[in-house]
């Protein structure tokens, strides 16, 4: 039997985030007989999201604040060290210094994968075009967003690929003894509806956005409760929200989770799921909501048309706009009926095109076609 394929994925930071969970994710579910995992840290591991130890290893180089100098060099020998036959970078925070690495180290392959947030203008627009091209091949978690950063860069059309990301459909499926157990450690009633979001409290995904709206939902006096799951331990504007929160009067009717583990729990208690970001690749709050069996309403952005059909898993709305928000929340606080239809599609979908399994093989194939491609292996 042939040696398993090394592949060592490169991330800024791990932390609850949807890409670094994705990547988790992906690592825990390959064929350990064809495929050796590494995931190598740049920064702090705040959280080791349940990484299986005994099947990847985990790194962390943790660099020095601001710009280091030699963090290519300490790439390099790492993967020299681990002879490393794939390295998969992810986003700008590892693009310059992992394929310096690589290149340093002569690594057989570098694919590089972008997930949402990207720069679109000045010096690091060049920086991203260059790099992007020197990398063996592109990955993207939306198609929509694979034809955006192409445009946006300047690139050749059909330079990244695509592979959705996906979502475990048996952990996150409609719990009806969830959904009751959840709402009464809430203290939330039977007829209230709940909306809920699951985000990092930081300026990307637009928790302000939320709360504007929700100033427009009080003003007509629909009843409703909000809640938000998540924090960051960087770059946190939870403390903006809470000002924005009094300022509204809001603190009766918007409530703070905080990170929590059992994610899958309580999104069977919302009744209602909304995504404000600003920007999205492939979201996978949305998938885990659409997989629980919920309406969604998010922004149109990245790659969210993508997974929500609009009037049909839900809604979408113009970015950064808190009365078209507010006006598709309001349709649905009004309409059970037309929450559980759409609760309904969103399953039916999740189930036919969300699946884990379909993406971690998607990605091994991939993994296995791009080192034959290049040494014949």
């Amino acid at each position: 039997m042939p040696e398993p394929i090394k592949v060592a994925h490169l991330i800024n930071h791990l932390s609850p985030a949807g890409k670094e969970m994705g990547i988790v994710k992906l690592l825990n579910r390959m064929d350990p007989q064809r495929f050796k995992g590494y995931l190598v840290v740049f920064d702090k591991v705040w959280d080791t999201l349940a990484l299986d130890v005994e099947k990847s290893e985990l790194i962390a180089i943790n660099k020095k604040k601001g710009n280091d100098p030699i963090l290519p060099f300490k790439v390099a020998k790492i993967l020299r060290s681990r002879k490393i036959d794939i390295l998969h970078t992810h986003a700008w925070g590892t693009l310059v210094e992992g394929i310096l690495g690589a290149k340093l180290a002569r690594t057989p392959v570098v694919i590089h994968g972008e997930h949402g947030t990207f720069h679109k203008t000045g010096k690091r627009k060049k920086v991203q075009n260059l790099f992007w091209r020197w990398a063996d091949h592109r990955l993207s978690v939306s198609g929509i967003l694979a034809r955006n950063l192409e445009k946006t860069i300047e690139l050749p059309e059909n330079s990244f690929d695509t592979i959705l990301n996906g979502v475990d459909t048996e952990k996150f499926r409609p719990d009806a003894a969830d959904r009751e157990a959840v709402r009464a450690e809430l203290g939330i009633s039977a007829d209230t509806v709940l909306i809920g979001t699951v985000g990092r409290t930081i300026k990307v995904k637009n928790h302000p956005l939320m709360i504007e709206a929700a100033h427009f939902l009080k003003d007509k006096g629909l009843p409703f409760k909000m809640v938000i799951v998540g924090d960051s331990p960087f770059y946190s504007i939870r403390e903006e929200m809470e000002e924005k929160i009094k300022k509204y009067r809001l603190s009766d009717s918007i409530e703070f989770l905080g990170n929590r583990s059992d994610v899958s729990r309580v999104m069977n208690a919302f009744d209602i799921f909304v995504l404000p970001s600003l920007s999205e690749g492939c979201s996978n709050v949305i998938q885990e909501a659409m997989a629980t069996g919920l309406p969604v309403i998010a922004t149109n952005v990245g790659g969210n048309p993508e997974l929500v059909t609009d009037n049909k898993t839900g809604f979408l709305f113009t970015s950064e706009d808190a009365a078209d928000f507010a006006d598709k929340m309001e349709r649905l606080l009004l309409n059970p009926e037309l929450r559980r239809e759409f609760g309904r599609a969103s399953r039916q979908d999740a189930l036919k095109r969300f699946s884990l399994d379909v993406m971690v093989r998607a990605y091994e194939d991939y993994y296995i076609k791009a080192l034959t491609g290049k040494n014949g292996r």
